[in-house]
This record gives structure tokens, sequence and C-alpha cells, in this order.
């Protein structure tokens, strides 16, 4: 279980990022350590390095002194103490034999510590250096620092050493580690502390997000995620919000359409199941049966129509093989569909009246789907003949422009409020069947409207509609003339 809590904290992205950029940091700040280290190092050594290469040169100048008989040993020796003393330390003047023939100690004829061997028999081989040598001494473990250089006396090889203790050099140097080491810790926890807020600032809004998701995926379309910045987290938020604003829009639209659904589906099932039971019960009497199996007949045709336009419209927004495009004349299939028309018209004594531009021989070519078309003209006639009252005019008029083709279909009849207008492309919405001049009592479906508007937007078109109470009603419809 911890483990699995663990790798959960782990996967985490706030944590990613925080642990990368810790990490960074921390290699940077050992960088800069090790750097500073090294340069404050080199800077004590190389002064102390100076100091007794110094102190080297002016030991040969004695020794030359003493071989040309320029100065005494005594005067030599009393000299190198000083000189010793400069350095806080001793000077070393070894033969060939690693015994100290001259010094500012009283170790003159003894052996040099074993542990100096190295730098002594490096420096009979002509070579010079410097190096920290631990002494094993009746006090413990001694740390020097040692210099070493060649030198030929009277032509027998020797070898100078000046040493003195290192720990004051030591000291020196640790305390500048740890005035190093000291702000650079201070300054990781804070750069952490930083990378940390940061870290969980820029993971949080998708925290949220994910948050918001599992709750959607439960049906919760309230969730919304709060946006907090301008950057690219910020828009990532607010394109979070606008979908789950689509998403709530889109099921607020589901439920409605199923309820829609339910109660068309409903009524008709009702009516039917109602007389059937009449009958089957003799409520009513055998002499009016053909007339409520006439309403029953209207009943049925009301579902097939219901269920054909639900069909026909699931199609089209679904995009299933809804349109078979091709160049087509605007004219000539205006006028064929009309023609289909004209009973309904006639049924009604409503005058059609017809405005096609002029001919020109080349013909207003549209690329359409003539049945599409022959549908969108057929749903929109029908709904005019539905508001028009007898004795009315239909009037359907066709302009070409230089790029467009409009198409206008203008009915004398109740006309509509703004409100009314606003809502006709919704599905099952229906007008006030009170202004309507239906005497059959034949109702529609309510999607007639919204299939005009999903055919002409599927074929590239524009439609839009404008109306006045009592003025009647005018749907313009806008296509692109073939190229």
């Amino acid at each position: 279980m911890f483990k699995r809590y663990l790798t959960g904290r782990y996967n985490s992205l706030y944590i990613k990022i925080f642990l990368s950029f810790l990490a960074t940091c921390v290699l940077f700040f050992i960088g800069l350590f090790i750097f500073w280290n090294y340069y404050f190092t080199d800077l004590f050594y190389k002064d102390k390095i100076e100091l007794l290469e110094k102190r080297n040169t002016e030991v040969i100048r004695l020794l030359n002194s003493v071989q040309d008989n320029t100065i005494s040993i005594r005067e030599m020796k009393y000299t190198v103490r000083i000189l010793a003393r400069s350095i806080n330390g001793q000077v070393w003047v070894v033969d060939d034999k690693g015994t100290i023939a001259n010094g500012s100690s009283d170790s003159e004829g003894r052996a040099i510590p074993k542990q100096m061997d190295a730098i002594f028999i490096d420096g009979l081989h002509g070579r010079s250096g410097h190096t920290i040598i631990n002494l094993n001494t009746q006090d413990g473990v001694r740390n020097i620092f040692a210099f070493y250089a060649p030198y030929q006396l009277n032509d027998q090889p020797m070898v100078i050493m000046l040493h003195f203790p290192a720990g004051d050099i030591r000291e020196v140097v640790s305390a500048v580690r740890l005035n190093i080491l000291l702000p650079l810790l201070f300054s990781l926890v804070a750069v952490g502390f930083i990378l940390f807020i940061l870290s969980r600032k820029l993971a949080g809004p998708l925290q949220q997000m994910n948050r918001a998701a599992i709750e959607l995926a439960h049906g919760d379309f309230k969730t919304r995620v709060p946006v907090t910045s301008q950057d690219e987290v910020g828009q990532l938020a607010r394109s979070f919000n606008f979908m789950v604003e689509q998403l709530e829009e889109w099921e607020e639209t589901r439920q409605e359409f199923l309820a829609n659904v339910s109660h068309e589906l409903r009524s008709p099932l009702t009516t039917l199941r109602g007389f059937i039971v009449a009958m089957n019960d003799h409520i009513i009497p055998q002499e009016k049966y053909p007339h409520y199996l006439h309403i029953c007949d209207q009943e049925v045709q009301r579902l097939q129509r219901l269920v054909t336009d639900l069909l026909d419209l699931a199609q089209i927004q679904n995009g299933v093989d809804v349109f078979r495009l091709r160049p087509v004349d605007l004219v000539e299939l205006v006028e064929d569909s009309l023609e289909l028309l004209k009973p309904s018209l006639a049924e009604k004594q409503i005058a059609l009246h017809l405005i096609l531009p002029e001919e020109d021989g080349l013909g207003c070519l549209v690329q359409l789907d003539p049945d599409r078309f022959a549908q969108i003209i057929r749903n929109l006639m029908y709904n005019s003949l539905k508001f028009t009252p007898e004795g009315g005019t239909l009037t359907v008029a066709l302009e070409e422009h230089e790029k467009e083709a409009h198409l206008y279909i203008r009915d004398t009849g109740s006309g509509m409020s703004d409100a009314e207008l606003s809502r006709i492309w919704d599905r099952f919405y229906k007008a006030d069947e009170a202004r309507t001049s239906n005497s059959e009592g034949i109702t529609g479906t309510g999607l007639g409207l919204t299939i005009v508007k999903h055919l002409v937007t599927g074929m590239r078109g524009t439609v839009t509609a404008r109306s006045r109470i009592g003025e009647g009603t005018e749907f313009r419809i806008v296509f692109p003339k073939n190229k």
C-alpha cells in the first residue's frame, strides 16, 4: 500500500516538475561549490607556494655564497633559521643519502622522515614541486605543506626542502568552504521552496481539470475550472470550461429532444389506444366507426411523418450519404418542384406568383442535390400553406446575382412574433396552432424547418426568415452559383 502511495505521488505532474527542477538546481549548486572551493583553495596555496619559491631562491643564493666562500657556514645556518621563521616552518638541505646536512632545526645528521622519501627521490631526479604530507609523530599525525627543489653542492646532488604546518591553511580553507556551503544550502532551500510553489501553481489547474473531467464523466455538467492566469494553462482552462458548456447545452438539447419525442409519440398512441378500447368495449356506436377510424388513420399518418422526419434529420445531422450534389439549373428545378404543389394550392384557393430571372441561355447553375432541394421547397411551401388563409397569395421569387442565387418564398399568412421567429429552427417547435388555416386538424411534426436548415447548410447555403404579425412571413435561401 505504501509502495502504491509512493508510486501515485511520484506520478503526480507537479512532483515530477518539482523534482526535475530541484535536481537541476542541486547539480548546479554542487558544480558551483566545487568551482569556488577549487578557486579559493588554489588561491590560498598559491600564495604559500610563491612564498616558498622565494625562500628557496634565497637558500640557493646562500648555498652559492658558501661555495664561493663569501659567507661562512655559521652565517648561512643563522640566515636559514631566519628564513624558516619567516615561513613559520623548517628549511632542510638533504644530501643524496637522505640525511639532513644543514637546516634550521637541530635535526642535522638525522634521516628525513620516511613519509618524505617520495619527494626526496623526486628532487634527486631534478624535479621540484609541492605537496601535503601526513607525518607520524609522538603527538600523533601532523600535516605539513612541503616544497622541494634540486641543488648541486660541490657537484654533489642535494634536495632543498621547505615545509611548515598545514593546519593554518586548512583551517582557513575549511572556513572558506563553510562560508561558501552555508549560503549555497540556504539558497538551495529557498529555490526548492519557490520551485515547489511554482510547480503546484503549474500543475494545480491540470489537477482541477482532471477532477472536473471525472465529475463530468459522472454526469455533473455544472463543474467548472477556475481561470487564474492568462498563459497557456489559463487558455487550456478556458477551453475546458467552454467544452463543458457545449456538453451541457448538448445534454440539455438531448434531454429536451427525448422529452419531445416521447410526447409526440405518446399523444397519437394514447389517442389510438383510447379509440380501440372504446370500439372493443362498444362504447362507440358501430355507425360511427368510419369517423373514428378516419381519426385513427390521421394519427397513424402523423406517426409515420414523425418517424420519417426523425430518421431524415438523423441522417442529415450525421452526414450519412445524404447529398448527391451536381450542377443543376435552379430555374428549372424550382418550376418542377412547384408543379407538384399546385393541387394543394388549388385546393385551398391560394394564388401562386412565380417570379423568375430573364433567360440568358446559360441558366442559373447551382451545385445542388435535386431531391433534397425539392424537399426544402416542399417543407417551406407546406409551412406557408398551413398559415395562409384561403384566398391568400404565395410568392416564389428567384433572383440571380453575380456569385449567388437568392430564392424567396413569401406568404400572406398570419405572421409570427419575434419570439416565435427566433425559435422556428428548433426541433419540435410549433407556432401557435390557433393561427393556422388547417381545417383537417392535421398537425405538423415540428421538424420541417429544422430539416430545411440542415439541408440548406449541408449544400453550402444559408436560410433566413423575417415576419410580421398580420402581414405574413418571408424565407430567403441563398446558394453559391456554380463556378
